[in-house]
């Protein structure tokens, strides 16, 4: 496996999260291809020399590279992890893609513009290549757990979710747009309306100058299902309300809620709680992983692939969009390929 980008996500995100619940360890890419034993790091590639070092000391890499296309073609790896900013996932997914790498675990955001993520999800069918969008609560077995409520009829049929986070565009809200859409079943979106607070946004450019911090955003999916991202103090909270109960998960997956209709007090809508089932705290990166060593076994397809990373992006550029068109409905699929939204 190779690594390109050599900062927090790639090595070190472990170091700042000791003792927060919320994170289940390993985090970071290296230290969970550590984790599973049948893979190993053997190559990394960073523009900065210190980080370089300090990655490849750490986790023992013996191949050290300036230049990620230079690895690329002199490794033959197996697994690529793109762990750099967003505005670099698109030049070196599709590189990769076309030089030789089988499987690639991309960070999100997936990349800064729909045009990036239609080319990125032609360079890997084309390559037969497999890809991992790194939206990891997709990978957590408790949101495993509130899908499973959902899809299986248990608290009746789903009528909305929201996502309470307060945060930027691409790089907070792509991990809210995907968890809603994961929650849901993955539906398909009939129209997006949003808001954003304070944009700079180059009209010239049809780009932003930097990400920008969202207000507010709504989806409409179809079966009149709604999705809502909602500002809130709290960083990454979700709830999935349904005919007959709720469930939802508190501060950023330290606390998980079920709650079922009352009996004898149906006609009021009046809800009791009821227990949520333990789940084993296996780290989503790990399970991440193990998914694209999973399909590059079998020739399965991945769960976060990147089909489902453009359809999650193509959300997030809608709100984007509609804000721009002062909260107009945007209907997809969206026309404007070409909106760039920087992610740093």
């Amino acid at each position: 496996m190779g690594v390109a980008g050599c900062g927090r996500m790639g090595g070190s995100i472990d170091d700042e999260v000791i003792g927060y619940d919320a994170c289940i360890l390993p985090y970071s890419h290296a230290a969970a291809y550590r984790a599973i034993g049948n893979t190993r790091v053997v190559a990394a590639a960073d523009i900065n020399p210190e980080k370089l070092a300090t990655f490849s000391e750490r986790w023992k890499v013996p191949s050290r590279y300036m230049d990620y296309r230079e690895m690329i073609e002199k490794e033959n790896l197996d697994i690529l992890s793109v762990t750099t900013p967003a505005t670099l996932h698109h030049e070196i997914v599709t590189f990769a893609a076309n030089n030789g790498v089988r499987a690639i675990y991309c960070e999100k955001a997936m990349c800064c513009s729909l045009s990036e993520a239609d080319d990125m999800v032609e360079a890997c069918k084309r390559n037969g290549v497999k890809l991992n969008v790194g939206t990891l609560r997709r990978f957590h077995p408790g949101y495993h757990a509130m899908r499973e409520f959902v899809m299986n009829g248990s608290i009746g049929e789903p009528k909305g979710a929201i996502a309470y986070s307060l945060g930027i565009l691409m790089h907070t809200h792509s991990h809210t747009v995907d968890t809603i859409r994961f929650l849901l079943g993955d539906p398909k979106a009939n129209y997006v309306q949003g808001a954003l607070s304070d944009p700079e946004y180059d009209k010239e450019k049809n780009a932003f100058k930097k990400d920008p911090l969202v207000a507010m955003g709504y989806v409409l999916f179809l079966g009149e299902v709604h999705g809502f991202l909602s500002p809130s103090i709290g960083m990454y909270e979700f709830e999935v309300d349904c005919t007959k109960g709720a469930v939802r998960v508190l501060d950023n997956g330290t606390e998980w809620e079920l709650r079922v209709l009352k009996k004898g007090a149906e006609k009021w809508l009046l809800h009791e709680r009821s227990g949520f089932p333990a789940f084993d705290r296996v780290s989503p990166t790990v399970r991440c992983i193990a998914d694209l060593v999973t399909a590059l076994e079998t020739g399965s397809e991945t769960q976060a692939n990147p089909e489902v990373g453009r359809e999650g992006m193509e959300l997030s550029v809608g709100i984007a969009l509609s804000h721009l068109k002062e909260g107009a409905r945007v209907h997809l699929p969206l026309e404007d390929r070409a909106l760039y939204i920087p992610s740093h």
